[in-house]
């Protein structure tokens, strides 16, 4: 059980860290020999941490009159509302490529609603990181094979 926690927290840190998420997680879940669900459920959820972090961030941030004034000044509400109506779409393809951090960070300034960036986000990751398991299994059960 230490051995399995050890790995699943490892994983959880690497989907985390920056960079990393879940293109390095997922390879590393599966040289640690976790299980495929084990897999998704932590580099998921190391990779979905950060969304937290910088909603918090971002409204503590957006308190400061002078700061909220800054901020609005920067986006048009045509923006909004486009983002508002669409924003989930993008972020089901793009979070992957762009990372979890950058992501949540341009939401959060598009003033995307926070429960759709938070559910575009984690179908995103959950989404890519099933992706990113299967074939790295087939993969390895096709060049086994040989």
């Amino acid at each position: 059980m230490p051995e399995y926690i050890y790995k699943a927290l490892t994983v959880w840190f690497i989907g985390f860290f920056p960079l990393f998420e879940l293109f390095i997680a997922v390879p590393a879940g599966v040289s640690l020999k976790l299980d495929p669900v084990s897999i998704v459920i932590f580099c998921v959820a190391g990779n979905f941490f950060p969304v937290v972090l910088i909603d918090l961030g971002y409204n503590r941030l957006v308190q400061y009159d002078k700061v909220k004034a800054w901020l609005d000044r920067r986006v048009s509400e045509r923006m909004i509302r486009n983002v508002n109506r669409h924003g989930t779409w993008y972020l089901l393809i793009i979070t992957p490529w762009i990372g979890v951090w950058g992501t949540a960070v341009t939401a959060r300034l598009l003033r995307m609603k926070r429960t759709q960036m938070a559910w575009g986000v984690l179908a995103s990751l959950t989404l890519y990181a099933i992706v990113l398991v299967v074939m790295i299994h087939a993969g390895i059960g096709f060049f086994s094979q040989g």
